[in-house]
């Protein structure tokens, strides 16, 4: 009786570790995405990244003159390029967050056995 207890004992210990890296690691990657496209999505609210990707090619506010074609293009291409550059920051930010979580763990394990 006291080898399937030891077994038994030594199962449930692995079985611990594994959901407990399976939590740490597939659970963190998703909240943190989860939170990754929310963000970009209320920034996509504000800066309409694909909506003036579409309408690149038209004229501002459908004035169909030469004057609202110049405006459209610099102003759609102002909007595209601080958006773009907005969305890589916070993709970046999401990358070492990402880095710094995945790291956290074997980083605090050899604290402990070091």
């Amino acid at each position: 009786m006291t080898r399937f207890a030891f077994v038994y004992i030594i199962y449930s210990t692995f079985v611990a570790i594994v959901e407990f890296f399976t939590h740490w690691y597939v659970g963190g990657f998703r909240a943190g995405t989860h939170w990754l496209l929310e963000v970009l999505a209320r920034l996509d609210r504000f800066f309409a990244f694909k909506i003036t990707l579409r309408y690149f090619g038209q004229p501002l506010f459908q004035d169909r003159s030469m004057v609202g074609y110049v405006l459209g293009f610099i102003f759609r291409t102002l909007r595209l390029a601080v958006g773009g550059v907005v969305y890589l920051v916070v993709i970046g930010i999401a990358i070492v967050f990402y880095a710094a979580w995945g790291l956290l763990l074997p980083f605090i394990l050899y604290k402990i056995f070091s």
